[in-house]
């Protein structure tokens, strides 16, 4: 006779719906979704942050900032002209410098992104500012206060010499486009950035200055005129 035919003695060998169940329990019980992963690296994240003072994380800020100061140069050169770049890698310097002096540093949460956007935006204030004093050249007739670099400051006395004549020929867009390539030297994507128009407009709108500047009878003006001065 077996243990199970004995009398009094309950059969506890499992059946097939207890093993279905605890299979599903199982099943239930794997990896954390992956949600839950990404948050809890967050969340170490910050607690290693929250390690350092805040004195620590602003000297890993400007380390960060000095120690690869040739990419950032490159992330600014791709914005405006290479004779900005100093200045406005200067300008990041002061902008982070003044960030994270009033900020706690630690809630930074990618320092090399934080400072490529820095780099990014000081670059585009660079271009405004750029049109803004390639505006009152136009309108004025003197170069703005500050413009010190020398290569500008030659180009901007020729410019003077015919601009009237350019003023008459030309539109305001077309006028300030002119300007913009040949005394500021921007590029036709960055004149479009300053401007904010599409670089093929701004394309479309030098050649139409080109080429009503190149007319002849133009040309002779614009020659009798430098001349004079020479």
């Amino acid at each position: 006779m077996s243990a199970g035919d004995q009398p009094g003695h309950k059969d506890v060998s499992p059946t097939h719906e207890d093993r279905e169940n605890s299979k599903v329990t199982v099943e239930s019980s794997g990896p954390l979704p992956a949600p839950r992963r990404s948050k809890l690296k967050v969340l170490q994240a910050i607690a290693r942050k929250r390690e350092q003072t805040q004195d620590e994380a602003r000297t890993e800020v400007l380390r960060r900032l000095g120690d690869r100061r040739a990419y950032w140069h490159a992330v600014i050169r791709q914005r405006v002209p290479g004779r900005y770049v100093e200045d406005v890698y200067g300008q990041v310097t002061v902008r982070i410098s003044a960030y994270i002096a009033k900020t706690d540093p630690r809630t930074i949460k990618d320092i090399d992104a934080y400072i490529a956007t820095t780099c990014v935006n000081c670059a585009i204030d660079q271009l405004r500012r750029s049109k803004s004093e390639a505006a009152v050249l136009i309108k004025v007739g003197i170069p703005p206060e500050g413009v010190s670099d020398t290569d500008e400051v030659v180009e901007s006395e020729g410019y003077l010499l015919i601009r009237k004549v350019m003023a008459e020929l030309l539109t305001n867009r077309q006028h300030l486009v002119y300007v913009l390539r040949h005394v500021k030297e921007l590029n036709s994507r960055e004149i479009g950035e300053a401007l904010g128009i599409k670089p093929t407009l701004a394309r479309k709108e030098l050649e139409a200055a080109q080429k009503a500047l190149a007319k002849e009878e133009v040309k002779r003006r614009l020659r009798s005129l430098l001349h004079e001065q020479l």
